[in-house]
């Protein structure tokens, strides 16, 4: 095995137990047994490792490719319901490298997709401040639902997640 599978395997094991803040670079290298250099020889930082665990981990069970938001987001309830210390403890950090934001970008990308798809312009200034307001917003209450327990059904969680979305972007996804 390589020693960034061993950095990714010691990075989901911490979150599982974790916030990614809590987490040192010292503690991950002194967990794989290694040296800083050869950390820094492959991430930028803790929240890089982070994300590339993540994406590798985590992400690759989601399709990227749809064309449907809902679908997307049943997709990411339902990983994040299986790697919920993991996604939670991952999520904590507001860092502007960190898988949170991660995972704003992409939802906000997500949406572009489905919005030029569907004809719409993506590119105005109104919609690219729209999109990314909704994709802060779905993160946040994605971020709430795991950390209260999943106490909600994804259904409920689905009217939410349409709920904040702004009208403008709401008519853009659905085609109406």
């Amino acid at each position: 095995m390589n020693m960034k599978k061993y950095f990714e395997l010691s990075m989901m094991n911490l979150l599982e137990r974790k916030s990614i803040d809590e987490i040192t670079v010292n503690e991950l290298i002194e967990e794989v047994g290694s040296c800083k250099g050869t950390f820094y020889k492959h991430y930028v930082d803790k929240y890089d490792l982070c994300c590339k665990c993540l994406k590798n981990n985590v992400y690759n069970q989601i399709s990227f490719d749809v064309l449907n938001w809902e679908e997307f987001m049943i997709q990411c309830l339902n990983v994040f319901e299986k790697y919920s210390n993991v996604v939670m403890h991952a999520f904590d950090s507001v860092d502007i490298n960190s898988t949170r934001h991660f995972h704003e970008q992409s939802v906000t990308k997500l949406l572009e997709n489905i919005i030029k798809a569907n004809g719409g312009d993506a590119t105005c200034e109104l919609n690219k401040y729209s999109l990314q307001f909704c994709g802060v917003a779905i993160t946040d209450i994605t971020y709430k639902w795991i950390k209260d327990g999943r106490k909600e059904s994804k259904e409920s969680v689905l009217k939410l997640l349409r709920a904040v979305m702004p009208q403008s972007i709401y008519k853009q996804v659905y085609a109406i």
